[in-house]
């Protein structure tokens, strides 16, 4: 008896064996895993063509998953967060600093894919790639600024073409950014105007930004969309190429390149212990072929090895390449002749955590209080001009203003240049 059953369960044990099996099968296919900032667009752009390119070469399929949990930062401790297990085999996207981040945490590991020698060393003093190959430029952008011509144009508003421009009364309200935590595009902007103004001048002038905002967005993306809708004319800290995509949808937006800017080098890299190496080497020396370099294009970003002519592609039925040339004014993206600043790199990276909580807990969180202060100051002197107009003495008030004003700007000490403006306030009444 007992052996019979013995018997029976072995039969059910490999009758049940052989039903898992087609399943067990379709398990072990080929796998890569993405995690990184890059817009959606992209991601399904570089999916679709990936695989067509791996069933055509392989002759099997590859499942591709990918995660972007937001902007750079947060993609950044997403990496951090798994130690020395990441559940993805590829960083995809960020500009340089977020690599150099990794690369200094030791979190990537060298890899020079094919055609490597396409993509430039650096450019203006940026670097473009790693040299050890950790990281490489995929898609070369510049930051920018976003703003819809129509909306300002029914406003009576001119483009401002500087940072200094931007702080002009007349576009208060008329401003939206997210925060450097959640995009690394403003991550860049705040960095660009620390070194390219100076430390105190450069959070005096995030603070003074800050007051002319509308709102703050949720990221990047929700800025695009803000803009394009018309909702808020102007959007700060732009990649390059959403103007393109943007335009390319029928919205009437363009990309303003302010006075201080930089190149941003979209990169990626192999992460340290990737579950599926082999395929994340395959993908990534297939992202750096002319093949993956279209698929780039065809997700609304610049190309960028050094050999690709726009007006080529145009002619070979590819409509992005048409938009992407319209877009830059030039037949390549290297072609462009713009003012950078002298950025240092290694400064960025070593601050990059420092920046995004000192603007979080001191700007952000304190937005409010922030406008209330800036707002008084500002209804102050304007009282002061007007006693000094009436030939009042006001050398008393015009100091404490002053005073007040001060403590805004280099200082950020909200609560005590309230406290000055409200003296120099009551100083103004007794007269």
């Amino acid at each position: 008896m007992r052996k019979g059953i013995l018997t029976t369960a072995l039969i059910t044990a490999l009758f049940v064996g052989t039903l898992l099996l087609p399943a067990f099968t379709a398990e072990a296919q080929d796998k890569i895993g993405w995690v990184g900032p890059i817009y959606k667009e992209l991601s399904e752009s570089l999916t679709k063509g990936f695989k067509d390119y791996y069933k055509k070469t392989y002759n099997k399929d590859v499942t591709v998953t990918f995660l972007s949990p937001g902007g750079w930062p947060v993609c950044v401790d997403k990496v951090r967060t798994w130690g020395d297990k990441p559940d993805a085999d590829i960083f995809l996207g960020a500009g340089a600093p977020a690599h150099e981040v990794l690369k200094k945490e030791g979190r990537v590991v060298p890899y020079k894919p094919k055609d490597w020698d396409k993509i430039p060393a650096e450019l203006h003093g940026m670097k473009v790639k790693d040299e050890a190959g950790l990281w490489t430029c995929f898609s070369p952008w510049i930051v920018t600024n976003l703003y819809n011509e129509k909306v300002l144009k029914a406003l009576r508003l001119p483009p401002p073409k500087t940072w200094k421009d931007l702080l002009n009364p007349i576009y208060r309200g008329n401003v939206v950014q997210t925060l450097p935590y959640a995009s690394g595009t403003v991550h860049e902007v705040v960095e660009i105007l620390l070194q390219g103004f100076g430390e105190q001048e450069g959070w005096t002038y995030n603070r003074l930004l800050a007051a002319q905002l509308a709102r703050f967005s949720t990221g990047s993306t929700d800025t695009t969309h803000i803009v394009s809708r018309g909702e808020v004319p102007i959007g700060i800290a732009q990649p390059q190429m959403n103007a393109m995509v943007a335009r390319r949808d029928g919205y009437p937006v363009r990309d303003l390149l302010p006075d201080k800017t930089i190149l941003v080098p979209e990169a990626v890299a192999l992460l340290k212990n990737a579950p599926n190496e082999k395929t994340g080497k395959i993908f990534l020396d297939w992202l750096f072929s002319m093949e993956g370099q279209k698929a780039v294009l065809d997700g609304g970003y610049f190309p960028g090895r050094t050999d690709i002519k726009f007006s080529v592609w145009e002619k070979e039925g590819l409509a992005m390449a048409k938009h992407a040339k319209d877009a830059l004014g030039v037949d390549s993206f290297w072609d462009l002749k713009v003012g950078f600043i002298q950025y240092d790199l290694d400064l960025a990276a070593k601050r990059w955590d420092d920046v995004n909580r000192y603007y979080e807990y001191e700007i952000y969180r304190k937005w409010g209080e922030l406008k209330n202060s800036l707002y008084l100051i500002e209804e102050v002197e304007g009282e002061v001009v007007a006693a000094k107009a009436r030939k009042a003495d006001v050398s008393k008030a015009e100091a404490k203003i002053k005073e007040a004003r001060k403590l805004f700007e280099a200082e950020g000490a909200y609560a005590a240049a309230r406290l000055a403006a409200s003296q120099a306030q009551a100083l103004l009444a007794a007269q």
